[in-house]
């Protein structure tokens, strides 16, 4: 006693300091320690709410500290089914106050954590002192030690029920009509319950609804004792499968005894605490092992557990992970969406695949037609794959017009050539004034073949091999010349000239002669569309003509190479006939000049030997 005074004198000392450490005198202490802490206290004059409170907790101090705890839970083999099914509702409350016990423990070990931090760092709460702070630490510990210690003991009881309930079976006889009698009759009982509770919840939303608080309260109040009667029913339910499976073990007929395993853990899991589902698959797997032997409990646990984890995959799978429109999206739903959208770009692909491989070797559909219904079936089924993926996230389509209206004020600003581009690629698809295949003309430097149309652009391959990418709206907006637009049929303008003095019309002649004789299969002659020699002016140096020759074929899509043919036709022809093609020549006419101008005359070409100076 002489050494707890001093202790208890520093404790009140404490009362006014802001942090103090753990006394573990105080939170070990037994009866007489909180006897005398309370003695001083009721001998001060205080009367505070404070010291009500210390007085308080002294005296559940003492009250725990008078508790002496079972040392163990006596348990009594079964002889009969009697006793059976008092042993199976005995295993039951105890699996249920282990996880009161654990909910409990849970609790301390957070208030424990609390006070402690008050106890090192100080209190916020200015009236709340170090004294009380270490009382209630004490408080909370010693009730955290008792339920430990009842924990232990439970967990004891629990882990003999397994051979306790096997070793029952192999010594008691059961009365198989009777149960199979009684768990109709539960049945029927729980139907009737529920079926009552549903009425009495619907006259609960109705009187809510009219705003009669009073007869709510009442049936609020008559809900909670059907729902306690509707437990005790369950609980009476779960007894007779447990009966039920217990026989099922006893005769050895595995098969039944995993199916009644089944619907009681699927029941515990709905009604009870994870610590009792828990508790009861491991009652359940010793007591298969006990009974059916290894080889058939691990084949019945093979699949329970295989059902287990399915059923927990499931289960994440399919928990929100974040929400969209307050519609929730899981990991499950989300693969799925992606899963369908890829599977829409990948039937896309086959379907065009499918279309180039039909219309490959058909002479009554066209590239172009290949190509548009390649493309347009190709982004219908990615835009239906799109609206399914909505449907699978579960979000309401009618939603898509707000993001349709963002999306337009992101058209005004940054995405208005891209949607030009995808309508010019419309409208090329179904105008088709420009088709796959097609040589066109954008200018002077750019000329080749339409080798694809796609939304967004068109390629053009040119004859050096070069594909150039071309926005789609620059063929809408700007000229374009497309030179096999209706048929392949171009009239090539071939320039030259024949030195002056020559004879217009043999030149025509000639030339004409020269083309029909030439032998070029591509020279198209038919109806107004004749070849032609045009004079077109005389010039400085010649007269100039043009050969105006049709020509039709893959010929004209190399302009260069067929005005090179021509040229080389034309200046044979007319060396052949002795027509003379100018170069340029120029006349020099001297109006004045000053002193005399020395020329030099070349008498040899008139016979004369020496020279002669003109001017002297």
């Amino acid at each position: 006693m002489k050494r707890i005074l001093p202790i208890l004198s520093i404790l009140l000392f404490a009362v006014h300091l802001r942090a103090a450490d753990i006394d573990a005198t105080l939170v070990n202490g037994g009866e007489k320690v909180y006897q005398s802490l309370l003695k001083q206290l009721a001998a001060g004059k205080e009367n505070s709410d404070e010291t009500k409170l210390q007085k308080a907790l002294l005296y559940k101090l003492i009250n725990l500290s008078r508790v002496k705890p079972p040392q163990s839970i006596t348990i009594k083999p079964p002889s009969d089914e009697a006793h059976y099914r008092k042993a199976a509702m005995a295993y039951g409350n105890r699996l249920l106050s282990k996880a009161s016990i654990l909910a409990n423990l849970q609790s301390l070990h957070e208030k424990i954590d609390g006070v402690r931090n008050q106890l090192l760092h100080g209190s916020d709460d200015n009236a709340t002192t170090p004294l009380t702070l270490q009382l209630q630490y004490a408080f909370y510990l010693k009730g955290k030690r008792l339920y430990e210690h009842k924990l232990h003991l439970y967990q004891e009881a629990i882990a003999k029920a397994p051979k306790l309930f096997s070793d029952a079976l192999k010594r008691i006889s059961f009365d198989v009509n009777a149960t199979g009698q009684n768990l109709q009759k539960i049945e029927k009982e729980l139907r009737k319950k529920r079926e009552e509770i549903q009425r009495m919840e619907v006259e609960r939303e109705r009187l809510n609804l009219l705003g009669r608080t009073a007869a709510v309260t009442r049936i609020t109040h008559e809900l909670q004792r059907l729902h306690g009667e509707e437990k005790r029913i369950l609980n009476k339910k779960l007894l007779e499968l447990f009966i039920r499976y217990s026989i099922a073990l006893k005769e050895k007929r595995s098969k039944k005894a995993f199916d009644l395993q089944r619907r009681m853990m699927s029941l515990v899991e709905k009604t009870y605490p994870a610590s009792v589902h828990t508790d009861m698959a491991k009652l359940f797997h010793k007591m298969d092992l006990l009974t059916l032997g290894r080889a058939e409990t691990l084949k019945g646990a093979t699949r329970e557990e295989v059902e287990a984890v399915v059923k927990d995959f499931w289960h994440r799978a399919n928990a929100p992970l974040f929400d969209i429109n307050k519609t929730p999206i899981s990991a499950f739903k989300l693969f799925l969406a992606l899963l369908v959208f890829v599977l829409g770009f990948i039937f896309g692909q086959l379907y065009k695949s499918g279309i180039k491989r039909l219309t490959k070797n058909s002479t009554s559909i066209t590239p172009s037609t290949q190509t548009l219904l390649a493309n347009l079936g190709y982004y219908i089924i990615v835009i239906i794959a799109f609206f399914i993926m909505l449907k699978v996230l579960g979000i309401n389509l009618t939603s898509i017009a707000l993001v349709a209206g963002a999306l337009s004020v992101g058209i005004g600003f940054g995405l208005q050539n891209m949607v030009s581009n995808f309508v010019s690629g419309l409208i090329l698809m179904f105008e088709r004034s420009i088709k796959i295949g097609d040589y066109v003309e954008l200018d002077n430097d750019l000329r080749g073949h339409v080798s694809d149309i796609r939304m967004r652009s068109t390629t053009i391959t040119t004859n050096d091999n070069i594909d150039v990418i071309v926005p789609n709206q620059d063929l809408i907006q700007n000229r374009v010349v497309n030179w096999t637009m209706n048929d392949r049929i171009r009239r090539f303008k071939i320039p030259f000239g024949v030195a002056y003095g020559t004879d217009v019309q043999k030149v025509e002649t000639v030339i004409l002669e020269a083309v029909a004789t030439s032998g070029f299969t591509d020279i198209y002659e038919k109806g107004h569309r004749k070849t032609r020699v045009i004079m077109t002016g005389m010039g400085d140096s010649s007269v100039d003509f043009e050969l105006f020759v049709w020509i039709q074929g893959r010929e004209i899509l190399f302009p260069r190479r067929t005005t090179s043919r021509f040229l080389k036709l034309i200046y044979k022809a007319l060396n052949i006939h002795g027509i003379e093609i100018p170069f340029p020549q120029r006349d020099i006419h001297i109006r004045s000049v000053d002193g005399e101008i020395p020329l030099k005359v070349d008498n040899a070409k008139h016979g004369d030997k020496s020279g002669t100076n003109i001017g002297n």
